[in-house]
């Protein structure tokens, strides 16, 4: 059997040749960031841990001719007083726009998706400029949202092209419905999470 050969690129995983990440929200929450929280086996070691909040994004790891780049990193709370989270670089802060939705598996909603734009600093003046980096946080909601859980976040990190970029993450029509429901993931469990097994043959269908 042949060897599946990984390549790391700045720091980053990278895919072999004609591989791409593609996953739904669906998925991102219930087989990677779900997992994740519960210290458990992930499908894959292609979601990288980094701390998204230290330095711009420019200098964030991974090959950066890919459109979409995620990454797991503990949630920051925005600032009450400047709807903001700083960058701990100062090279200027994530501003959350537009509303929280929900991400629904299963008929329950499991996840929280929120959407940050970068605005750098401006060093001739005191201004900041918007940026056409921008990331999706997903974040678990329901009964995973205690802190010992709610503490971990998966990141989609793009840069707009034009005026409104194209989130590749977004559902596919379908998907939740053959995805596993949560009371089927099993803490501990050292198997993946997955559909369901068909059922047998009814005895009409011989």
């Amino acid at each position: 059997m042949e060897v599946e050969k990984r390549i790391v690129v700045n720091g980053g995983m990278r895919l072999p040749i004609g591989y791409r990440f593609h996953p739904t929200e669906q998925e991102l929450i219930l087989h990677y960031l779900l997992p994740k929280a519960f210290a458990s086996p992930l499908p894959s070691s292609i979601i990288p841990v980094f701390d998204l909040f230290f330095s711009h994004p420019l200098t964030f790891p991974g090959d950066q001719k890919e459109k979409q780049r995620y990454f797991f990193c503990k949630k920051r709370e925005v600032s009450s007083n400047e709807h903001r989270i700083k960058i701990s670089s100062g090279d200027g802060y994530w501003k959350p726009i537009g509303k929280e939705r929900p991400i629904i598996a299963c008929g329950k909603t499991f996840g929280i998706r929120r959407t940050l734009a970068f605005y750098e600093t401006n060093k001739s003046s005191s201004n900041c400029n918007k940026t056409k980096w921008s990331m999706t946080e997903y974040c678990l909601a329901g009964f995973a949202s205690a802190k010992v859980f709610g503490e971990w976040a998966v990141y989609n990190v793009y840069e707009r092209k034009g005026s409104k970029g194209r989130k590749q993450s977004k559902s596919r029509e379908g998907d939740a419905e053959e995805l596993t429901c949560v009371h089927h993931f099993m803490v501990g469990s050292d198997h993946e999470t997955g559909p369901p097994p068909p059922s047998p043959p009814s005895s009409a269908d011989e």
